[in-house]
């Protein structure tokens, strides 16, 4: 049986669960989810807690049984905490703005970028070098952070790019001049 899988979740107070099969519904003070979780498993309720169990012991029962309860947790934990992801622009000229529900980003084309801004995702510039993406959805957000770095990637040779905060860029040498 699945380790993940075994564990309750804990509801914390203030924090409503609906289940309807597969379906799960989460409101919280943060905001509300609702997700389609994977069949072949049980969602139940029992008090203060949910627990994911198997229906079966088919394959795909096993495989997604830890993968139902993480889906679960985070929407739990979404919905009370919220998620963030930061990100870091490098580069002489490179920056963010926000204007209205688009997220302008400058980082060395012709023109600025234009990032549309999803429902359900809230971004914070603290400085114009450093994006905050933030949420009550995991996937959401984590989309997000991923679409604003893909604009333009961190290059090896300068470290010029958009980058996650704390990501280390691997450097590499230059060309050099061989003397004649």
């Amino acid at each position: 049986m699945s380790r993940v899988g075994r564990k309750e979740i804990e509801i914390p107070s203030g924090v409503t669960v609906t289940i309807d099969g597969a379906t799960v519904v989460v409101k919280g003070p943060k905001g509300e989810i609702t997700k389609t979780l994977p069949s072949g498993c049980r969602y139940e309720r029992e008090g203060n807690a949910v627990r994911v169990s198997r229906e079966s012991d088919s394959i795909r029962a096993r495989s997604t049984h830890g993968l139902a309860r993480t889906l679960l947790h985070n929407m739990v934990l979404g919905v009370t905490q919220g998620f963030s992801k930061d990100l870091e622009i490098v580069g002489v000229g490179f920056k963010a703005e926000v204007k209205g529900k688009d997220l302008l980003l400058t980082v060395g084309f012709s023109g600025p970028v234009v990032c549309p801004i999803p429902e359900g995702i809230k971004i914070e510039l603290p400085v114009a070098t450093q994006i905050k993406v933030s949420g009550v959805s995991k996937e959401l957000v984590g989309q997000m952070a991923a679409e604003i770095r893909r604009v333009r990637p961190p290059e090896p040779y300068k470290g010029k790019g958009v980058k996650y905060a704390g990501e280390i860029i691997h450097r590499k040498a230059g060309k050099t001049a061989v003397g004649t």
